[in-house]
């Protein structure tokens, strides 16, 4: 069943269960109201007429004066304790009925063959004095005929109801299901011919259905971007593949031709194609690592960055004959992260600003409000409008210059992705022929004591 079906059934099933139960309360409050009023007015018809019976004063006959209190459409009959019953009296001779000699209580209602009675029973003295039991009972024909034309009354009104109820769940259940339907077909049409289609969103409605639209357009952006920048991504990565291999292929056939007759040529050739191998072999293992960041289980801990610093600054020194050094703020950094994928970031970026600069580079740490890590070179710089751009996958600022160095343009965006899932803040400044610097700001610090109380656990 479609969900506008759904949503037409059900509410029109709701609706209707409402309007019964209403319809029942009314019918079931009027009918007890009716009948207690009956009752309440039988009472005090009776009490005014023992009041005028109790004053006779055997003056006139008990049956006289019961006869003028009779109901007309009612009977009294007069019950002797000790010798039964003494008379009926009655106005009215279709209202002959047989009214039982014992009722419960004072005062209610009965049904006697099939119609509605109201009664009063009362005690009074008659003239010989011996105890009279009076029965009054009263026919309710008109407040049940009164009830059967409520009754019929609301079950009209109820199914004349239905009407525009029913019409406007149906009109509901489209309207509702209107933008789902939408939502399908375009997720269909982006399916069958491989576009990305936004739904059309009209009006400034805030409402859930609007939201969805609008949330479904942002997501096929994203996913519209996402999209090109695969592509972009896999064009650059077949070109960057494509000129080692170029090289490679061109050396392999000169050797093939000419390399056993020409030593120099074959030393030349081997030194060609083992310097583009090792290209390729960078270029792959940081296009791996960046397809594998998503796979990447992270192992948070509480720590002090000195040591960490200190490390990979000693690791730095030893592995390039650059001077590296370290400045500490001499207060304990006591930060919540990764500690390998941390020093991966640290690397990264402190082996760019060795390949962009000829001077020493300089890493400082302290807390300004958070932690920060500030890694500055004084070589060549990033120009002014190429600073957007640097953190994009294979975008390089000189790309001779990148060439000569080893760089595919891939380090930055690695670093970026790194800090992403360490959640940090890359800041990145520079000044051309000045110099670079580039800032780690951690989200949150934490106190020594936590720290210590940490590692003594």
């Amino acid at each position: 069943m479609k969900l506008k079906h759904k949503i037409h059934l059900s509410s029109t099933l709701l609706m209707f269960l409402v309007l019964l139960i209403l319809a029942v309360v009314i019918y079931y409050s009027f009918s007890s109201l009716a009948y207690e009023t009956e009752i309440e007015r039988l009472e005090s018809e009776v009490e005014v007429m023992v009041s005028t019976f109790n004053a006779n004063n055997n003056e006139e006959s008990p049956d006289n004066i019961l006869r003028a209190y009779v109901p007309v459409d009612g009977l009294i009959k007069e019950k002797n304790q000790s010798s039964g019953l003494l008379d009926t009296i009655i106005q009215d001779p279709s209202v002959n009925v047989q009214i039982p000699n014992d009722v419960e209580g004072n005062s209610g209602r009965m049904e006697v063959e099939g119609e509605q009675f109201a009664y009063v029973t009362t005690p009074v003295i008659w003239p010989g004095g011996e105890v009279v039991e009076l029965i009054v009972a009263q026919s309710l024909r008109e407040v049940t005929a009164n009830l059967s034309a409520l009754r019929l009354v609301l079950i009209s009104v109820t199914l004349l109801s239905m009407i525009p109820i029913f019409l406007s769940s149906a009109l509901l259940g489209r309207v509702l299901t209107r933008p789902i339907e939408g939502l399908t077909g375009t997720m269909r049409r982006i399916q069958r011919d491989g576009s990305f289609e936004k739904l059309p969103v009209a009006g400034e409605s805030r409402d859930e259905l609007s939201q969805m639209g609008l949330t479904f357009n942002e997501m096929i952006g994203l996913l519209e971007e996402n999209y090109r920048k695969q592509e972009e991504f896999v064009s650059n990565a077949s070109h960057e593949l494509k000129t080692p291999l170029t090289v490679i292929s061109s050396y392999t056939d000169l050797l093939q031709r000419r390399g056993s007759q020409d030593p120099a040529l074959q030393e030349e050739a081997l030194t060609a194609i083992r310097a583009e191998t090792e290209r390729m072999r960078q270029l792959i293992e940081q296009l791996l690592h960046i397809a594998r960041r998503s796979q990447a289980q992270m192992d948070w801990r509480k720590m002090d960055l000195e040591p960490v610093l200190s490390q990979v600054v000693t690791a730095m020194n030893a592995s390039y004959d650059r001077q590296f050094h370290l400045q500490l703020s001499g207060q304990p950094l006591i930060v919540e992260t990764d500690v390998q994928q941390l020093k991966q970031l640290l690397y990264i970026l402190l082996d760019n600003a060795r390949k962009y600069s000829e001077d020493r580079i300089d890493l400082e740490a302290g807390t300004d409000g958070a932690v920060y890590i500030k890694i500055r070179d004084y070589g060549v710089g990033i120009p002014k409008d190429a600073l957007p751009h640097v953190f994009e996958r294979f975008y390089r600022v000189d790309k001779a210059r990148s060439r000569e160095t080893g760089g595919f343009g891939l380090g930055l965006s690695l670093a970026r992705e790194l800090a992403d899932s360490l959640r940090l803040r890359l800041e990145i400044d520079s000044i051309e022929r000045l110099g670079t610097t580039v800032t780690i700001v951690f989200s949150g610090d934490f106190n020594v004591g936590e720290l210590q109380s940490g590692q003594e656990g």
